[in-house]
């Protein structure tokens, strides 16, 4: 009995250590990436005029300065990219933003992924016991990601020409009151509909999900992490529409956003709370994001 407990916990604490490696890994991105930004834009603030008048050079010399300057294109994720300032996107620069997107959802969603990972997890090694077939933990858990993957392409289609209409700085934030409130007022309105709340209930309750959609095979465990992740994108994805109004590399916001998800997903409530917590975590924020979207309409 000993070694069977002890068997489970090196199990469970494999599966959670891993999974916060990934989203840890993913935070130290984003902070490098936050850092070198706020780097580049203090060295040019605090640039004097007079400086920057005698640097003043012919237009051909200047690109080639720029070229010189600016980090080499990569197929890497690079942590010193930034939103090009005249708005003259390469396809490098569209390629990392989904990177980043894709960087940051994994590391925002992983941890909110652990208890259904878990509950997958057991049901393999309940499989195994029996000399049933039984597919690796970490597929499933790659295909949650693929859909947050998936996300982030989606997102970064739609910021590619706001800022190519300069509707966001290069800070990545939205600098047009209309597409603010837009976004906000769409965000709210998505809260308070019953398709919030059933994509809400599926990311709440994971042994529904893995013993009553159960299926075989590397493909069926890939299938079934896609199929999570696809109800967890839909119960987030407006919420984290939100972040091209506050920034998408704010991140004061993206923990703030992070904990709230977190939050929503996570938190355990008696049954006869069930289902007021949800109305709660739901109807509240709506109402606020539909207020302040309002009020962006109107300053």
């Amino acid at each position: 009995m000993n070694n069977q407990v002890d068997l489970s916990s090196i199990q469970k604490n494999t599966v959670i250590g891993g999974i916060l490696a990934v989203s840890l890994a993913g935070w130290y991105f984003l902070f490098a990436m936050d850092n070198n930004m706020s780097n580049m834009n203090m060295g040019m603030d605090m640039k004097p005029k007079s400086e920057m008048k005698m640097d003043m050079k012919p237009k051909s010399e200047m690109k080639m300065d720029m070229k010189m300057d600016m980090p080499s294109e990569t197929w890497l994720p690079n942590t010193y990219w930034m939103p090009p300032m005249d708005n003259n996107w390469s396809s490098n620069d569209f390629y990392q933003l989904i990177l980043m997107w894709a960087i940051m959802m994994i590391a925002m969603m992983s941890p909110s992924i652990i208890p259904t990972v878990l509950m997958f997890a057991t049901v393999n090694k309940s499989k195994q016991k029996n000399n049933l077939h039984y597919s690796p933990t970490y597929i499933f858990y790659f295909g949650y990601l693929a859909s947050w993957v998936l996300f982030s392409i989606g997102i970064s289609i739609i910021q590619y020409p706001l800022h190519q209409v300069s509707l966001m700085n290069t800070m990545m934030a939205s600098i047009n009151n209309i597409l603010s409130a837009a976004v906000l007022i769409l965000a709210g309105i998505y809260q308070l509909t019953p398709y919030k709340n059933v994509c809400l209930e599926k990311c709440r309750s994971p042994l529904s999900l893995v013993m009553a959609n159960w299926k075989d095979g590397n493909l069926g465990a890939f299938r079934m992490g896609f199929g999570h992740g696809f109800y967890c994108v839909f119960c987030c994805w407006f919420l984290m529409a939100i972040l091209l109004v506050a920034g998408v590399m704010n991140l004061t916001f993206v923990i703030a956003l992070t904990l709230f998800v977190l939050l929503e997903k996570l938190i355990l409530t008696p049954t006869s709370f069930e289902s007021t917590f949800k109305k709660l975590i739901t109807v509240i924020p709506g109402i606020l994001f539909i207020c302040f979207g309002l009020y962006l309409l109107f300053i």
